[in-house]
Parts: C-alpha cells; sequence; structure tokens
C-alpha cells in the first residue's frame, strides 16, 4: 500500500494554493492562526494580546485571565463565507461555499484570594476553519491530466484501466512500458475542489497574579480536527482531435469521448500544545489601569494525522464504450500516518486609552521553516525532501493587528452600554516570494452591549481578501484565483 500512497502523494503534490506541494502546505494549515473566538476580538482585528480577559484570554493571552473578576459562561457561533473567482486559460470561473460553527464554549472562575488574582478557565475553542472552493474551466493546449496519473503497477495505472493508453509489462523485473498515450494536451478541463473542516482546542487556563500590577498565565489544548478535500475533474475534446484514434488495445476504445476523475482526501487530526503569556499593567496613583502590554509564547503543535485517500475515474469513447476503474476487486482506497510539528510563534501587544475609548494592537512573529514532518511510513527520504523544501521555500513573518473600541456611555456609571469596534490585521503568505497582493487582509467591525453588568451581546463582521493560485497538476495547469471571505459572528456571555 505504500506504493499506492505515494501515487495519492503524486497527485495531491499540486492541490496547493501555491505552486507548492500539498504537504508542506498541509503542515501550514495546521499552524496558521484562525478567525478568533469571540465577536469582540474578531470585530477589533484580534488584536487581544495586551487586552482580552474572559475566556478570549485562553486563545490570545492566558495571563488576561488574571482581570476576571466574574465567573463567565461564554458561547459563540460563526458563519463562514468563501468567494472564488479563479481564472483558467484566460476564462473566468466564480464559486462560493459556506460553513457554520460552534466557535467557542466556555467557563471563567475566578478563586476567591486575599491579595491579588487566580482564575482558571476550561471549555472548546475553534482555533481554525477550512472553508474554501474553486472551480475552474479552460482549453489546455500544452498538457492533460491523463499521463500523470500513470503507475507502474497496472491494478492502479488510471490511464490503462480506463482504456488511454497500452503497455507491456515484463513479469520478470516489474517493469511496465507505455507504448501508446494519444492524450496529452489540447484537451477541455473543468472542475471543482472543495475544502471543508477545520481545527479545536479543548483548553485548560489558568491566570494569576504575580506581583501587583503583573499577571502570569498557561493554557494547555487538547487538538481534535477533520480536514476533507475534494476534486472532480473532466476533459473533453471539443476539437475532435482525438475522434478517429484508436487509444488502447482495449475493445471499442477507439475516439475519445471525455474523461472524469474524482479524487478525496479525509484526515483525521489530534495533538496538543501549550500557550504561556504574561501581562503588565500600568496603573496611575489612584490604582486605574491606564494601559497593559502583552507578550506570549506558543509553543510547538505536535500532531498526528491519519490521513485516508480514494479516487476513481471513467472513460467514455465516441464508439459508446467506457471502461472506469478501479477495476473490479480493487479498491483505490489507502492510509497513512505522520506527525507534523508547528513552529514556535511569539506575540507582542499593547492596549491602552480612556474610559471609553480602547486602542489596542499586536504584532506576531513566526518562523515558518521551522515546520516539520516526521513518523511517517513513506520514505524517510521523501520526508526528508519535504523538510527540506519547507526549509527552501518557506520564511518568517510578522502577522499585524490592530483594532478600537468605543463605549458609548461611561461604563462606571451606566447599566447599559452599547460598544462599537473596528479593526484590521495582515497577515503575510509564508511562502518566499509572496507580497502584499498574497498576504492576507481582513477589516471589521461590530457592536456590543453589556447589560447589568452580567449579560453581553456582541456581533461582528469580518471581511478578507487575498490573490492566490493552484497548480492543478503540473507546471502548465495553475489556476489565478482573487479570493473574498467573511465572517459574521454572535456572541452570548452571561458574567455572575
Amino acid at each position: 500500500m505504500k506504493s499506492r500512497f505515494l501515487v495519492f502523494l503524486s497527485f495531491s503534490l499540486f492541490v496547493s494554493a501555491t505552486v507548492y506541494a500539498q504537504y508542506p502546505e498541509d503542515a501550514l494549515r495546521l499552524a496558521e492562526t484562525g478567525y478568533g473566538i469571540s465577536a469582540r476580538s474578531v470585530a477589533m482585528g484580534n488584536a487581544m494580546t495586551g487586552l482580552s480577559q474572559g475566556f478570549d484570554a485562553v486563545l490570545f493571552n492566558p495571563a488576561g485571565l488574571a482581570q476576571s473578576r466574574q465567573s463567565e459562561v461564554t458561547g459563540s457561533l460563526n458563519l463562514l463565507g468563501y468567494d472564488n473567482n479563479a481564472t483558467y486559460f484566460g476564462n473566468s470561473t466564480s464559486d462560493s461555499r459556506s460553513q457554520t460553527n460552534l466557535s467557542d464554549i466556555g467557563l471563567v472562575y475566578p478563586f476567591p484570594t486575599t491579595r491579588g488574582s487566580f482564575v482558571i478557565a476550561f471549555g472548546y475553542n475553534r482555533s481554525n476553519d477550512f472553508n474554501s472552493v474553486l472551480g475552474f474551466n479552460g482549453f489546455n493546449p500544452r498538457s492533460s491530466i491523463i499521463p500523470t496519473l500513470f503507475n507502474n503497477d497496472a491494478n492502479y495505472d488510471v490511464p490503462f484501466q480506463v482504456g488511454l493508453d497500452d503497455e507491456i509489462y515484463d513479469s520478470t523485473t516489474g517493469a511496465v512500458t507505455i507504448t501508446r498515450m494519444v492524450v496529452q494536451k489540447n484537451v477541455q478541463q473543468s472542475g471543482i475542489q472543495k475544502e471543508s473542516g477545520g481545527v479545536g482546542n479543548w483548553s485548560v487556563s489558568a491566570g494569576m497574579d504575580m506581583a501587583q500590577d503583573f499577571s502570569i498565565g498557561l493554557t494547555l489544548n487538547l487538538i481534535t480536527g477533520l480536514y476533507n478535500f475534494t476534486r472532480s475533474f473532466l476533459e473533453t475534446d471539443p476539437t475532435g482531435r482525438f475522434a478517429s484514434d484508436t487509444l488502447s488495445s482495449l475493445a471499442g476504445a477507439v475516439g475519445f469521448g471525455s474523461f472524469n476523475y474524482s479524487f478525496t482526501d479525509n484526515q483525521d487530526i489530534s495533538g496538543w500544545n501549550a500557550k504561556l503569556g504574561f501581562l503588565y499593567r500600568f496603573t496611575d496613583q489612584n490604582g486605574n489601569t491606564m494601559g497593559r502590554l502583552g507578550v506570549t509564547i506558543t509553543f510547538p503543535s505536535f500532531i498526528t494525522v491519519n490521513d485516508n485517500f480514494s479516487d476513481a475515474a471513467t472513460a467514455y469513447f465516441l464508439t459508446g464504450t467506457s471502461y472506469s476503474y478501479p477495476p473490479p476487486g480493487v479498491s483505490s482506497a489507502t492510509s497513512n500516518n505522520y506527525d507534523v510539528t508547528t513552529p514556535f510563534k511569539f506575540g507582542i501587544g499593547g492596549s491602552g486609552g480612556t474610559k471609553q475609548l480602547t486602542l489596542a494592537a499586536d504584532i506576531e512573529y513566526t518562523d515558518w521553516t521551522q515546520l516539520q514532518f516526521s513518523n511517517s511510513n513513506l520514505p524517510s527520504g521523501f520526508i526528508n525532501g519535504l523538510n527540506d523544501s519547507i526549509g527552501a521555500d518557506f520564511r518568517a513573518t510578522v502577522l499585524l493587528r490592530g483594532g478600537a473600541e468605543l463605549a458609548l456611555t461611561d461604563p462606571a456609571y451606566s447599566l447599559f452600554v452599547p460598544y462599537i469596534r473596528a479593526g484590521f490585521s495582515y497577515l503575510p503568505s509564508p511562502y518566499k516570494g509572496d507580497g502584499t497582493p498574497q498576504a492576507q487582509k481582513f477589516a471589521s467591525g461590530g457592536v456590543g452591549f453589556r447589560i447589568q453588568n452580567s449579560i453581553v451581546i456582541d456581533l461582528a463582521y469580518q471581511y478578507g481578501w487575498w490573490n492566490t493560485s493552484h497548480q492543478l497538476y503540473d507546471v502548465y495547469s495553475k489556476t489565478a484565483e482573487k479570493v473574498t471571505d467573511t465572517n459574521f459572528m454572535f456572541t452570548f456571555k452571561y458574567q455572575f
């Protein structure tokens, strides 16, 4: 089955959102930052390292838990939208998809103390979502997907099984020689690929005051998740170029009509990580907080992925004949396990302002070359090659976030406090050579309401945009895409 997995890997090499291999991108997907876990954080651009308190602090800076003076139960829902306008050989195709998720549910409990603060929290937060779609349609004069699906094991050789090539098999050496493969370019290609799923954390967190105005906190996360990828691919002969060709020795395999190919990849994700946070509060002589400075260290995540693949194909000929893959008695399903270790992340953020206006900003440094694969049943040389590719193709980035919050009444004297919020975040691409067009940009805004100092209702809307591309199966099959991404979030919080 190992050789069969390599066949799937050779195909999945081109699933990436860049010109690089999928497997480095698989590791990247598990390490990237998500949308945020509450409407307040999303509306403020997730600039929460020096600001968060309550259950937000579990994800952003656990030291912020020490600021909580009330117990808290909270929950959030988000609705994600993804729109993609892809250009393929001069033709544009637009597709969209949506996904609704439980973003977080959690409990915060401050223990009574004679001095300072000690607060614990536990619950679930969704740290990342996989929600995308790509449709493509165009005439490719340079290549076909069919030759890329060749396998030297005849049972798993898609072109041979569906009547699109002839082969000679040497039973002594096991070598396979292709004697005829007519369809190699000049085909109409169309298809659609979709991603869904996400990664969540089951978190236990604690924050405490170590000294006056100085807090420390720690979050431990048990990581679980799913990733689902599907692609359907169609090739046809719009010019009649292959109408009279005998494509193989199989009966009726004359005159290429169309070729359908489908591929699925389902991943089960599990692992753990930890986050350490520090927070210093700047206070005046009366003890009022004037500003905050937070620092975080996100330790590497140690993740195990169980990867399951399958594919299927059918070729139709002008004679009315069709052949399908896999052949009877042969299963196209296979699986593999591997481990991913993500990089350290270092964050620093500050917040400050007046009684009614709060400003916040964050920066986060990540060296993406530290992503690593290990413990796979693939050949060690292949895994080493993937790790070398990460080191050669990835780079370090600095993520930027900023946000503002305005209370429309004075929180110190009002039992009903409405808020308006706005934010922006800039996430550079981790691939060398990518610039501002490939960076993910998010603008956000929202409103919130604090009622009777116990009920909080927050709403947020986030809009993202960037450019990307997919190499579908070889260097001659590349899309150019303009992506817009939306996130509508609702949070309800009860404090007691």
